[in-house]
C-alpha cells in the first residue's frame, strides 16, 4: 500500500463538502440559473437526490474490494477493460485539477487583471505541489482546520446580505415554467455530486469504513444546504434573468455588501474564499492523480511523480482554454455529462457486476461446502 496516512470519516466528508461547494460557486451556479432560473432550489434539492446515486455506488463498490482503491480495484479484478477505464479514470482526474487550476486563475483575474494568468497558475501550483507531497492526513487536517473558518466566514456574509434589498418574491411562482427547466437543472446538479468519485482514491484510508455510507449522504446534505443559500440569493437580490447573466453571481451579491462607512469592501471575503477552496480541491485531485498514477505504474511512492504532474498540470491549465468564452464552452456543454459519466454510469456498472461477482463466488463456495 503506497498511502501510509489515515484520515477520520469526518476529514474524508470535510474534503468532499470543501471540494464540491467550491465549484459550485465557481461553475454549478450559474449553469443551474441558466438552466433552471428563480426554480434552481429545486433543482438543487432534486439534483442532490439524483447525486447519491453515485456516492451510494461507490461506497459500496469501496466495500466489495476493501483497503483497494478505485485505480487498484480496476487494474486487478476488471481485466484489461478494466485497465481501459482506469486510464480513463486518470485523464478525467487530470482534466478536473487542470479545470481547477485555470478557475483559480479566472477567478483572480477578475480582480486582479493586469496580472498575467501564469503568475496565478504558478502560486496555486506551488502550494498544492507541497501539500500532496505531504500526504492525504496533512491534506484532510488542513481542511479540517479551514473549513470551519470558511463556514462562519460564509455565515458572515449570509447575515450581512440579509439587510441588502432582496425580494424572495423573485423566487415565485414556484415552476412557473415548467417541469423541463428543473429537470435540466437537476441532471446538472447531478453531474457535479459526480465529483464525489476522486474520493474512491481515499475511502481505503479512511478509518471506518463501515460508516461510509452514513457519511457520503452527510456530505450530500451538508453540500446542498451550502448551496441554497448562493443560488436563492442573487435571485432575491438581482432578479432571475439578472442573475443569470453574471459569470460569478455570489461575487456580485458580496459586493453589494457594505457595513457602515468604514468596511466596504467585501469582495476580499470571496477572494479568501476562493483561494482556500480551490486550493483543497486541486490538492485533492491532485493527489488522487498522483497516487493513482502510482499505482498503475506499480510504483513504491507517488511522490515521484508530483512535481512533473505539476509541470503538466501548469502547462495544462493555461492550454485548457484560449479565453473565459472558450472555458465556459467547456463548462456548459462538457462538464455536467463528462461527471454523469465517470461519477455516477462507470461507478454503477462497476458496482453491478462487482455484485454478480460476489453472489457467484459466494454460490460456488457454497457448493464446494
Amino acid at each position: 500500500m503506497i498511502e501510509k496516512g489515515r484520515i477520520s470519516n469526518i476529514q474524508a466528508a470535510m474534503l468532499a463538502i470543501t471540494s464540491l461547494t467550491i465549484v459550485g460557486h465557481l461553475i454549478l451556479l450559474t449553469l443551474v440559473l441558466q438552466q433552471s432560473g428563480r426554480d434552481g432550489w429545486i433543482a438543487a434539492i432534486g439534483g442532490a437526490i439524483l447525486g447519491l446515486i453515485g456516492i451510494i455506488t461507490l461506497v459500496k463498490l469501496s466495500r466489495y474490494f476493501p483497503g483497494l482503491t478505485l485505480i487498484e480495484i480496476l487494474f486487478q479484478h476488471f481485466s484489461w477493460p478494466g485497465k481501459i477505464i482506469g486510464v480513463l479514470y486518470l485523464v478525467y482526474f487530470f482534466i478536473m485539477v487542470t479545470l481547477g487550476t485555470r478557475l483559480f486563475a479566472e477567478a483572480f483575474k477578475k480582480v486582479m487583471d493586469e496580472t498575467p494568468m501564469w503568475a496565478f497558475v504558478t502560486v496555486i501550483l506551488l502550494l498544492t505541489t507541497y501539500i500532496v507531497y505531504l500526504g492525504l492526513e496533512t491534506l484532510g487536517r488542513l481542511n479540517q482546520i479551514m473549513l470551519p473558518v470558511l463556514v462562519i466566514i460564509a455565515m458572515a456574509v449570509v447575515f450581512l446580505t440579509m439587510g441588502e434589498k432582496k425580494d424572495y418574491t423573485n423566487l415565485l411562482p414556484i415552476m412557473g415554467d415548467g417541469l423541463m427547466p428543473v429537470t435540466v437543472g437537476s441532471l446538472s446538479v447531478m453531474g457535479w455530486f459526480g465529483e464525489f468519485v476522486i474520493l474512491g482514491m481515499i475511502l481505503p484510508y479512511v478509518q471506518r469504513p463501515e460508516k461510509l455510507v452514513k457519511t457520503g449522504v452527510g456530505v450530500a446534505v451538508v453540500t446542498l444546504i451550502f448551496f441554497l443559500g448562493p443560488i436563492t440569493g442573487p435571485v432575491a437580490l438581482f432578479g432571475a434573468e439578472q442573475a443569470a447573466k453574471m459569470s460569478l453571481p455570489t461575487y456580485s451579491e458580496v459586493r453589494y455588501i457594505e457595513a457602515g462607512n468604514v468596511i466596504n469592501r467585501f469582495d476580499a471575503i470571496a477572494v479568501i474564499l476562493w483561494t482556500v477552496g480551490l486550493m483543497i480541491r486541486i490538492s485533492l485531485f491532485f493527489y488522487g492523480l498522483s497516487l493513482g498514477l502510482a499505482q498503475a505504474l506499480r510504483l513504491n511512492t507517488y511522490r515521484p511523480l508530483v512535481i512533473p504532474l505539476a509541470w503538466l498540470i501548469g502547462v495544462g491549465s493555461i492550454l485548457f482554454a484560449s479565453n473565459y468564452p472558450e472555458l465556459n464552452e467547456f463548462l456548459f456543454k462538457s462538464y455536467v455529462p463528462l461527471n454523469i459519466l465517470m461519477g455516477a454510469v462507470i461507478p454503477l456498472t462497476l458496482f453491478i457486476l462487482g455484485l454478480m461477482r460476489f453472489k457467484n463466488s459466494r454460490n460456488q463456495n457454497g457448493l464446494s461446502g
